[in-house]
């Protein structure tokens, strides 16, 4: 029997056996899809068709799920995941999940895969994946989650509320910088329809159609936390846009981290990026008081973190980890 918090939520093709089933179909289908491939590319010799989106999308879903190791096995998946060498950090301790909050835990995953992490222009797909980590939040089982060495390894995101590049503590930290700075221009003000300066700034950036956003991580280890977005600039290529903070617990709230912007460095073999590469920004410096910020963990297990400007709730980032 469901527990009372969940009964009458869940639907029925996500109790545990359907979510069970549904990982191993995953590792099923992308097994097979890694044999086409190899089999490919012993027949002929010519270059095997390269990963669709939907491919790499799956990939993550079954990595994050959870459930049947040896379904992500089979379809070619380390237990480290892409790019984690040997020296990555040491698995974080295991928390007991209930199986029906595993299977909400599935279908956020899911959901935030099939809205391009958020990105998406669907509004019917978006306000499913906001309601699930809603609902996942209010099951987090985790007491204290920030105060838990859960925290500690290296997480992927997979879900933004906004442009995925605002998950550095650099912007929450800016915003509070330049809280009540009115835009002066007209133009801009009517165009995006607010008079703040910043947010106009970054709604304008977030409109460069030459401008990418690739994979974004956080790694929390021993105090320090460093946030790591790849963004390409057509034609300068790809830059890793790098912000170290330290943290600590909140004294006031166990669910909250205080975290210090501490620099910002941009990382990378881009164009830009050769002239200034391993220049480091004193952003602490810059931001002055309003380098600290606070970061609210909302729900935290060893495979999922959902994370909130604890001052601008709005704003939410989940997490999988990827390590």
């Amino acid at each position: 029997a469901l527990r009372p918090p969940l009964r009458g939520r869940l639907r029925p093709e996500l109790t545990s056996a359907a979510a069970a089933a549904s990982t191993a179909a995953l590792g099923a289908a992308l097994a097979a899809a890694a044999a086409a491939f190899c089999a490919g590319a012993l027949a002929g010799g010519a270059r095997p068709p390269q990963p669709t989106k939907r491919w790499r999308r799956l990939r993550l879903v079954a990595r994050c799920a959870g459930g049947d190791e040896g379904a992500g096995a089979a379809a070619g998946i380390g237990p480290g995941g892409e790019g984690i060498t040997a020296s990555a950090a040491a698995p974080a301790p295991a928390v007991v999940v209930d199986p029906e909050v595993i299977a909400l835990r599935e279908e956020v995953l899911v959901l935030a895969a099939a809205s391009s992490r958020g990105q998406t222009d669907d509004g019917a797909v978006l306000q499913r994946c906001r309601r699930a980590i809603e609902d996942l939040e209010r099951e987090n089982p985790t007491p204290d989650p920030a105060a838990s060495r859960l925290l500690e390894g290296q997480w992927r995101l997979i879900y933004a509320s906004e442009d995925p590049t605002r998950c550095s503590p650099f912007f929450w930290a800016l915003r509070k910088r330049m809280r009540g700075i009115s835009d002066p221009n007209p133009l801009s003000r009517a165009f995006f329809g607010g008079d703040d300066l910043l947010e106009n700034t970054l709604a304008f950036t977030d409109l460069v159609p030459i401008k990418t956003v690739g994979v974004a991580t956080q790694r929390l280890e021993r105090g320090e936390l460093v946030n790591q977005v790849v963004v390409g600039v057509f034609p300068t290529g790809e830059s890793k846009m790098t912000t170290t903070c330290s943290y600590s617990l909140d004294p006031t709230d166990p669910s909250v981290l205080t975290l210090t912007v501490q620099k910002t460095q941009v990382l990378g073999a881009s164009l830009a990026a050769s002239f200034i590469d391993q220049f480091s920004f004193p952003s602490g410096e810059f931001l002055g008081d309003s380098a600290r910020v606070r970061m609210l963990v909302t729900y935290l297990d060893d495979r999922l973190r959902i994370v909130r400007d604890a001052d601008r709730q709005a704003a939410c980032f989940v997490f999988c980890r990827d390590s």
